[in-house]
């Protein structure tokens, strides 16, 4: 049962929440905000219709057959024809293309007389997802149309059609995508965006939280409300905030995800509670923070510094393994770190949550060293300011 103090000190702070417009606005509009922003710049899924610029010096009907699977394929569109390489090279710089594709002099004559012949792709890679976007579907494109080559060659000297398959593709690569088939950057990198955004969201709202009422000498009121228990102010201040929270993983897991397509391949119910579990782990560093350093704006500069690399750090973009060892450390000491390497587990794998018990185990630590320390922390605050023990 929660006592009445308790009950009071609750009231108190959904009060305050409601009072202070950036805390509630933060808190409930921001995520809100935020969901349907990251959906709708992704909610195309995949790179499509990349502008493309065609430099063809052969102009035969092999090169033409080059041109149509270009037109053909999803993620490209042939947007202009250029007459030399300082014109593609000035059609990359001001934004027109984003790949070109040059097709040599004397190929489709090479080619048939079993010479090579060099086909180039040209590729932006000043934006990583294009460069291997271009990558993986143009060289897709040469390799199919050169098999068609050699086998219209062998066939036309009378071989049959499957000795020539064999012979123009004797060895064949057949890949499965085990997660995340269709390579939607709606499924893979909204949740995780998502989740950075809330985990920034708690801790800057919860390092408000206690550090605002030694600002504002508002703390000898908790105390005298609580009669001295920092127990019971703990609770108080921290249970509105936790269901303030969950209200935004509700939002998240239960209506952006659906309303975005966006699948989640394991248990809903299990997805939900990892993000219950990092919600408070995340609530629990802030109120640590909060109770640690009684400067309000120094918290939350403090809180800044610690949120604003956590992706980077949390091996969404890039992985902890291949980091230094300075900064895999700093990323152990994240919670959004030992979340993204769970919730992939549990989100796009189906795995047991076994699989997860690491991250399971080390957002718990996360949630009761942060618990213990703000209490730690409080208490000290109580003895040396007021002489009071609790």
């Amino acid at each position: 049962m929660i006592s009445i103090e308790t009950k009071n000190i609750i009231i108190r702070e959904f009060h305050r929440i409601r009072e202070r417009k950036t805390l509630y606005i933060m808190m409930i509009f921001l995520p809100i905000f935020i969901s349907l922003l990251y959906g709708y710049i992704y909610k195309n899924e995949i790179v499509r219709e990349l502008p493309i610029a065609i430099f063809d010096e052969d102009h035969s009907s092999l090169s033409r057959t080059v041109i149509e699977f270009v037109e053909s394929a999803a993620s490209m569109k042939v947007s202009g024809y250029v007459n030399s390489l300082d014109e593609l090279k000035e059609g990359f710089r001001v934004g027109k293309y984003q790949g070109a594709f040059y097709l040599p002099h004397n190929m489709e004559n090479d080619v048939k007389k079993g010479k090579n012949t060099t086909v180039i792709i040209y590729k932006n890679t000043s934006n990583l997802i294009v460069g291997n976007v271009l990558l993986r579907d143009g060289a897709q494109i040469i390799k199919t149309v050169s098999a068609g080559a050699i086998i219209k060659k062998l066939t036309s000297k009378g071989m049959m059609y499957d000795q020539a398959m064999n012979i123009a593709n004797p060895i064949k690569v057949e890949t499965q995508s085990l997660y995340n088939a269709n390579y939607s950057y709606l499924s893979y990198l909204v949740p995780g965006l998502l989740a950075f955004t809330l985990q920034f969201i708690i801790m800057i709202s919860a390092v408000i939280v206690i550090s605002s009422e030694f600002t504002h000498e508002t703390f000898p009121e908790l105390l005298k409300i609580s009669k001295n228990n920092i127990y019971k102010i703990l609770i108080g201040k921290s249970l509105p905030h936790m269901l303030v929270h969950i209200s935004s993983a509700i939002l998240i897991l239960f209506i952006i995800f659906p309303f975005f397509n966006i699948h989640i391949t394991g248990s809903i119910i299990i997805t939900f509670l990892f993000f219950v579990l990092f919600i408070a782990s995340c609530l629990s560093v802030g109120l640590f923070i909060s109770s640690a350093f009684h400067n309000q704006l120094f918290a939350t500069e403090l809180a800044l510094f610690i949120n604003t690399p956590a992706f980077i750090f949390s091996g969404y973009t890039f992985p902890i393994w291949a980091m230094p060892k300075i900064h895999q450390i700093f990323a152990a000491l994240l919670p959004f770190t030992h979340f993204v390497s769970g919730f992939l587990k549990i989100y796009q794998m189906d795995s047991p949550v076994s699989n997860a018990l690491r991250e399971i185990i080390v957002l718990s630590a996360f949630t009761i060293g942060g618990i213990i320390l703000t209490i730690i922390a409080l208490k000290l605050h109580v003895k040396k300011y007021y002489n009071i023990k609790v």
